[in-house]
């Protein structure tokens, strides 16, 4: 069995990349929702983004959010990516070749690569990016490889990662956000500037300017390795817009593109002739609650349990979702390969019960007071729906709104209590679970609390093949087991929804992800 993946895998990578390139051309040329691929304005090959929030952090090693990847794969490139089918696809790296056991891959590069400032990009410079990855103090993804040992050079273009036991999941994790790779010698002369203000990768646009808090400038890079099928010239992302002016930018066209477009003006934006995107397919998020089992209410078994029979996801649903948002008790889609569909009948709302719960921890009607900690312009209505439920039952929720570096700060360094927050998803399943329940989890705000049933059901996962027969029964397993002893309370999914301006073709469908190969303005 393990001989015919190995032969499979090495059988995937043989196509010429340009047919791969063709594809993704296709795929973004064939436009949905109305999309036209044509545009005669002055603004021809230039995305002006409007993005809600803070950009704080520009070192993909430090960035935890998932979400940040659609910023940072403008900058940065991944070894692979995905396809449409969530099927490894090549990008910096041409293939891969498992040995006998599963315990080691060694990842081809392609040759004569270089990073934005000249920098050669070879297998010396992914083993480094693989040692900070691992070891830098504020790596936000040392969880996702906690599984590889260490990288060892083979030559220029061939680097070997070794595993501390049998993993046919590593692939996932070389692709995408996981592996967006830094330049060394960028990285070597001063970390903390490449992540603040002087950001440099190999991806298909390097920064001309960064204004931190304010707007980066991006300009086609033309040492990227696909760059004659990137015809965008120039990117403008402009930080912290105010959500309530971001239509009206696009229809005046002061802004040509939006992610984390908000549902309830879809149909207004519709009316306006602009291009919506709200297609699962093409990224999806899920609103969560992280409690901290480690401090106080939470580490009362009965208090997580009151809060999860208080919820009302029906209600969240209704009147948040504006008919595009569906519940869950999971932090998966219902498209999801790791969706368990057993999970629905599990968790349903019961304030009596709640109440019950609450009496027997020892709190009477409105003596528990808990905080409960948002990024300040980001999911309002649903914290204040929250506060309504969960003061129904008798707790009193104080929302306390921060910026995106102090929630940073409080979430990923597990000194908060209680928060409420959303993802974008994993390009590596197992890697969401590990995120979400594992004992370095970044989302796992109990970390490094995990249970044993979840360690067990991980360590299937781990030694089962992507194609094996039983590969989504297994991952299903680990889900289940992963929700029932975690600490993260999943409360509803909904499309990522974005709006480009009507010249735009359509994006290449990538889960959570934006590739730039292909796209025209």
């Amino acid at each position: 069995m393990k001989r015919s993946i190995r032969r499979r895998v090495l059988r995937l990578f043989m196509l010429p990349i340009s047919m791969v390139l063709a594809g993704a051309l296709v795929a973004a040329c064939s436009g949905s929702g109305g999309v036209t691929t044509a545009s005669s304005s002055g603004d021809s090959g230039v995305i002006k983004w409007a993005y809600i929030s803070d950009f704080p952090s520009w070192d993909p090693v430090v960035v935890g959010a998932t979400g940040a990847t659609q910023v940072l794969s403008t900058i940065y490139e991944p070894l692979f990516t995905l396809d449409a089918q969530g099927k490894v696809q090549p990008a910096l790296a041409t293939g891969w070749e498992y040995n006998g056991t599963g315990t080691q891959i060694t990842v081809t590069l392609r040759s004569g690569l270089t990073f934005q400032d000249g920098s050669p990009l070879n297998a010396e410079s992914v083993a480094y990016n693989v040692q900070r990855l691992k070891t830098q103090k504020n790596s936000a993804l040392k969880a996702l490889w906690q599984d590889v040992v260490s990288a060892t050079v083979i030559d220029d273009t061939h680097v070997r990662l070794n595993l501390k036991q049998a993993d046919y999941q590593l692939p996932f994790i070389l692709a995408n956000r996981s592996s967006l790779l830094a330049s060394e010698r960028a990285a070597k002369a001063d970390v903390s500037a490449l992540n603040t203000n002087s950001p440099v990768g190999a991806g298909p646009f390097k920064v001309v300017k960064l204004v931190p808090g304010s707007s980066v400038t991006l300009e086609k890079w033309d040492g990227y390795w696909a760059a004659k099928d990137i015809h965008v010239k120039r990117i403008t992302i402009s930080l912290n817009v105010n959500p309530a002016t971001v239509l009206s930018g696009l229809q005046t066209g002061v802004y040509n593109f939006s992610t984390n477009f908000s549902a309830q003006n879809v149909a207004l934006a519709k009316k306006s002739g602009l291009n919506v995107v709200a297609d699962v397919s093409r990224g999806w998020g899920a609103y969560f609650l992280s409690l901290n089992v480690n401090k106080a209410p939470f580490n009362n078994p009965k208090v997580v349990a009151a809060v999860q029979s208080a919820i009302n996801r029906r209600q969240l649903v209704s009147q948040l979702g504006f008919g595009l948002a569906k519940p869950t008790v999971q932090p998966f889609s219902s498209t999801s390969p790791a969706y368990n569909s057993a999970l629905d009948s599990e968790y349903t709302f019961n304030p009596t019960k709640a109440k019950q719960l609450l009496a027997e921890a020892g709190y009477q009607p409105g003596s528990l007071t808990i905080e409960l900690d948002i990024i300040t312009n980001q999911l309002n209505a649903a914290s204040e729906l929250l506060q309504q439920q969960l003061q129904d039952v008798g707790i009193n929720i104080k929302i306390n709104a921060q910026t995106v570096s102090q929630f940073y700060t409080g979430y990923y360094g597990k000194t908060d209590v209680f928060t409420l927050y959303g993802w974008v998803g994993r390009d590596s399943k197992l890697g969401a679970l590990d995120d979400q329940f594992g004992p370095g989890g970044i989302l796992n705000l109990s970390a490094p609390t995990s249970s044993p049933q979840y360690a067990a059901a991980r360590q299937k996962v781990l030694s089962t093949p992507l194609d094996a027969p039983n590969y989504q029964q297994v991952l299903q397993a680990a889900t289940k087991a992963g929700v029932e002893g975690g600490s993260n309370i999943a409360l509803y999914s909904t499309p990522n929804i974005y709006v480009t301006g009507k010249s735009f073709s359509a994006f290449p469908v990538v889960d959570g992800s934006f590739r730039w190969i292909g796209l025209t303005v």
